[in-house]
Parts: C-alpha cells; sequence; structure tokens
C-alpha cells in the first residue's frame, strides 16, 4: 500500500495549535506555488480555490462529523501502520531517483527539496515538510 499524505498535523485537539499548524503548512505550500506557476496561470487559480481554498474552509470552520481534513504527520501514521501490523517498504532507488528528476525537472521550483526518512520520501519548501509517500506491507 502507498500512501501519500499532507505531512501536516491539522488534526491536533487543541484549537490555536492546530490553527498556528495549518497557517504556518499552507503558508509554505502557497510560496511554493507563487515560486513556480504566475498568479494568472489558470491552474494555480483552480488549485488554490478548488483544492486548498476548500481543506483550509473545512480545517478552520468545522469540526466533528463535517470535519474532512484531518492530516497527520508521516511519523503518526508510520506508528498507527506498525500497530495494525504493517512495516515500512523503503521506496526503491529507482523510484527516488524518478522523484527527484520529476521535481526537478517537471518544476521549476528552486526551493523544493526532496529528503528521504526511513525509506520514505518527503517534499519540503525550503525545510518544511509539505508532503510524504510511503510503502507499508502487512
Amino acid at each position: 500500500m502507498v500512501i501519500a499524505e499532507q505531512d501536516s498535523d491539522h488534526n491536533i485537539p487543541a484549537r490555536m495549535e492546530s490553527l498556528s499548524e495549518s497557517l504556518y503548512f499552507y503558508a509554505a505550500l502557497f510560496d511554493c506555488l507563487e515560486s513556480s506557476l504566475p498568479r494568472t496561470s489558470v491552474e494555480r487559480l483552480k488549485v488554490e480555490k478548488m483544492l486548498f481554498g476548500e481543506e483550509i474552509k473545512n480545517i478552520i470552520s468545522c469540526e466533528g462529523g463535517e470535519r474532512k481534513e484531518r492530516h497527520e504527520k508521516l511519523d503518526k501514521w508510520a506508528q498507527r501502520l506498525d500497530l495494525a501490523g504493517f512495516w515500512c517498504a523503503p521506496l526503491s532507488y529507482y523510484a527516488l531517483l524518478q522523484s527527484r528528476r520529476l521535481l526537478l525537472q517537471g518544476y521549476s521550483c528552486d526551493g523544493c527539496r526532496l529528503k528521504e526518512e526511513n525509506g520514505c520520501v518527503v517534499m519540503c519548501w525550503q525545510d518544511r515538510p509539505l508532503f510524504s509517500v510511503s510503502a507499508w506491507k502487512c
């Protein structure tokens, strides 16, 4: 099983911590978009409004059953999956090369970095983790 997830904790019970975490995460994400797509880009406008705008609205204004966005960091996923009997299957060297190639050649995003953490890949803006990809076996 492969999991690709935002590497941010929007599921913190303390409301102010959750909002603060969300603010820093989305600020970094929008900085990343700013560096790679012009503000007038139709694709960028769609992503900002229909994807990230809806996520932000859900995180800020919804609780309980209405809340759908509950992203968590890779270490929390790893703990849960480990307890459920899964183990991390490190991504292959080829997969790591492909991800670097895609990031470097597919997008002109100077501040983006890929780092490997325990066989998983984490995409960062500067030093801020944004997304993680990990593989798990039962």
